[in-house]
């Protein structure tokens, strides 16, 4: 008889557990110290862009992909603070450490921004709208550039900036 009010009570607890509404974990936001990249050398950066945004854009959960999406947007923000603090934005090797971070921020930015994109055509079907195609071509040129300009400053010190988003 114990067994069987045992049996009944777990079925209860699993029905119970079944029809709960199921929430998605959210992390805490992450600061841009978290995830920046701009200290350390420069030549790495997509490798150290991709570190910080991990997985698979079309298997990210909305939360992630949202948190994603908040992280990148903070690293578009914290590019004012690398010119704030003498960086100087040019398509060519970089003049100084705070221009390393920058180009190294950069690439951070525009992978976290793809990252996010992609994560939304998932979600969609995998199906692009041709703003969203438009989007993204344009974000895999300007990765292109940036990620070629790192390379041209490959064990150049980089210099990181405090920003808080």
């Amino acid at each position: 008889m114990q067994f069987f009010l045992t049996l009944a009570l777990l079925a209860s607890l699993l029905a119970v557990t079944l029809s709960a509404p199921v929430q998605i974990a959210k992390r805490a936001p992450r600061t841009y110290q978290q995830i920046s990249i701009g200290g350390g050398v420069g030549g790495n950066a997509l490798a150290e862009a991709q570190a910080k945004f991990p997985g698979n854009p079309a298997t990210l959960s909305k939360a992630t992909a949202a948190d994603f999406n908040a992280d990148a947007h903070c690293s578009v923000l914290a590019e004012q603070a690398f010119i704030d603090a003498g960086a100087i934005a040019s398509s060519n090797r970089a003049t100084n450490g705070v221009s390393v971070g920058l180009f190294k921020n950069k690439v951070l930015k525009i992978f976290g921004t793809m990252v996010a994109l992609q994560a939304q055509i998932a979600e969609n079907g995998g199906k692009a709208s041709a703003s969203q195609q438009a989007q993204l071509d344009d974000l895999t040129s300007k990765l292109a550039v940036n990620v070629a300009v790192d390379k041209t400053n490959a064990g150049l010190k980089s210099q990181d900036v405090s920003f808080t988003c």
